[in-house]
């Protein structure tokens, strides 16, 4: 072989190497950017509440006052549903029966995924006991609600015996949902 036909496959193999390296750098730097993307439409976008979270509810006059909205969080982790998200919004009411207890409404809101929040209507809580601690309500189809006064704490036990609890706070269910959905 001749020495310029040598240099020349060198030359040609040299540019193929690179070429793919090119290439091999080009590919990667796409999967990355395309991870970072799903990060962020898939975690942040889902990481954010779809009503507003709070809890300031307050003792006053002998009763509560103020209001909490809060995402339903199964104790059993694997039991939460990972395309719905449910939500509570728990008011009292300025009502009372006749021994002193006060009612509540609560409204139950759905969110399916890829569809606008719904409410599922309203329904009346009554306060069964107050051990000083904590309030003790319920519903008509005996769900149970436990508030606890002194960490504005919101627990749920209901009919069919699945407890959850309420996410009151924006940090806290973007560390929950962040954490759930790895």
């Amino acid at each position: 072989m001749n020495k310029d036909n040598i240099k020349g496959v060198i030359l040609r193999q040299k540019l193929s190497i690179l070429i793919i390296t090119v290439l091999l750098i080009i590919i990667g730097g796409l999967f990355v950017q395309k991870q970072n993307y799903k990060f962020a439409l898939l975690y942040q976008y889902q990481a954010i509440p779809d009503i507003e979270l709070m809890n300031t509810l307050t003792t006053a006059r002998g009763g509560l006052s103020g209001e909490a909205r809060g995402f339903v969080k199964f104790d059993n982790v694997a039991d939460q549903p990972k395309n719905l998200r449910q939500y509570y919004i728990i008011k009292p009411l300025s009502k009372f029966d006749e021994n002193s207890r006060q009612y509540f409404s609560i409204e139950e809101i759905i969110k399916m995924q890829y569809l606008a929040p719904k409410s599922l209507g309203f329904s009346e809580l009554v306060e069964v006991s107050d051990t000083g601690n904590t309030i003790f309500l319920e519903d008509g189809n005996e769900n149970k609600f436990f508030i606890d006064k002194s960490t504005k704490e919101i627990s749920i036990k209901d009919s069919t015996g699945d407890s959850t609890k309420l996410i009151t706070s924006n940090d806290e269910y973007e560390d929950f949902i962040k954490k759930w959905l790895r």
